[in-house]
């Protein structure tokens, strides 16, 4: 062999310039399975993409790794835009992404992701501005196909459990790129004809691919605005739409909501026979507990009364204490109170001849003057005066 020897980094320039020149190469779009997914403290996303027989070394440089709208993990199936070149430092040939979405059913559920999040930081969901479906409907308007087996349901439930309610059936088209707008417009004028106590938006079950006309933001701003309130019943029971999330309710399948909004006769009856029931024994509490009051009063009124009595007997008591003590018993038993100009008198020196004096008895009063006035010494004899 014969020939200059080029240098290891030369040739992996020489690579790098004929990965980057192709045509194909350096805009191409590859779909594969992402596996040993690597956030690097950077900001970049290194990855493998496989599918059954082969595998991919890539990047997604920070710059563009922030626009992404998925979570990128191992097992996502995903389609990623970008330029084939080579890393000269290692010699390693990879794929350099620019852009990457779910690939199939993955960028559906991926857009659902991102408009959920959406309407809900907007309080589109918010559980305190969700209207109560009425207890009784007299008018049931449903959003749905007139071709379907949804609508032939719903009418037959109703009418089974309440033969009176009437039904307004708003035809619209559940499938296709005009389904959602269809809806919306339905549920617009289902609120200016004003007659409808509750509406029913539903259809049967499908792939998220049929269902997705109710995953659109028209129809989940649609039924957010509605003043009549709005029970959605799309698809089976694990089938979630973004317009079960903005719905007063979501039933698990539309024969469910026709259940919910028709209450039958015997329902309604036996509903109020227990409201009844739940009044009856909600007087009886409050009766005996009134009772219970009414008896512990009586009980403190008759202690009160017993006190009452004997304070009256120890006041009597009393009283009869103070009449022993009374001047005026002494009175009647013979004695007088004297009195001088100044008041009651306590001693014979207190009179001089000619002065007033009054004296009172048990019966009335003596007023005269004194005619003399002699002192007798304590001891001396009553028979002396």
């Amino acid at each position: 062999m014969t020939g200059l020897a080029l240098s290891v980094s030369k040739v992996n320039k020489y690579i790098k310039g004929l990965l980057e020149d192709d045509a194909v190469l350096r805009d191409v779009c590859v779909e594969g399975e992402l596996s040993n997914v690597t956030a690097h403290s950077s900001g970049h996303i290194y990855f493998t993409m496989k599918d059954r027989t082969a595998a991919l070394s890539a990047v997604m440089f920070e710059s563009f790794a922030d626009g992404l709208t998925f979570a990128p993990d191992d097992g996502v199936k995903v389609i990623a835009f970008g330029r084939v070149s080579l890393y000269e430092k290692t010699g390693k040939y990879q794929l350099y992404v620019t852009h990457m979405e779910p690939a199939g059913v993955g960028a559906l559920y991926a857009s659902f992701m991102a408009l959920k999040a959406k309407l809900e930081k907007e309080g589109l969901f918010d559980a305190a501005r969700k209207r109560p479906i009425p207890d009784y409907c007299e008018t049931v308007a449903v959003v749905t196909s007139p071709t379907g087996a949804v609508a032939r349901d719903i009418i037959r439930i109703a009418r089974e459990r309440n033969k009176g309610v009437k039904i307004a059936l708003a035809p619209v088209v559940v499938q296709g790129d005009a389904a959602g707008e269809s809806v919306a417009n339905a549920i617009r004028l289902v609120n200016e004809w004003a007659k409808a106590d509750v509406i029913i938006v539903g259809r049967g079950g499908g792939s998220i691919e049929d269902l997705w006309a109710f995953n659109e933001e028209i129809v989940a701003r649609a039924i957010f605005a509605s003043k009549t309130p709005v029970v959605s019943a799309v698809g089976h029971e694990t089938d979630v739409t973004i317009a079960d999330f903005a719905a007063d309710l979501r039933a698990p399948t539309p024969s469910a909501a026709a259940e919910i909004v028709t209450r039958g006769k015997d329902e309604r009856v036996r509903a109020l026979e227990e409201s009844i029931s739940a009044l009856d024994y909600a007087i009886d509490v409050y009766l005996g507990r009134k009772r219970q009051e009414i008896a512990a009063f009586e009980t403190a009124k008759k202690n009160a009364a017993s006190r009452v009595e004997r304070e009256k007997r120890k006041l009597a008591a009393k009283m009869d204490s103070l009449r022993q003590l009374s001047p005026l018993n002494t009175l009647r038993r013979g004695f007088a109170a004297v009195y001088s100009e100044k008041g009651a008198a306590l001693s014979a020196s207190e009179f001089q001849a000619g002065s007033a004096l009054k004296a009172r008895f048990k019966d009335g009063i003596v007023k005269a003057r004194a005619y003399d006035v002699e002192v007798f010494e304590h001891g001396e004899q009553a028979e002396n005066i």
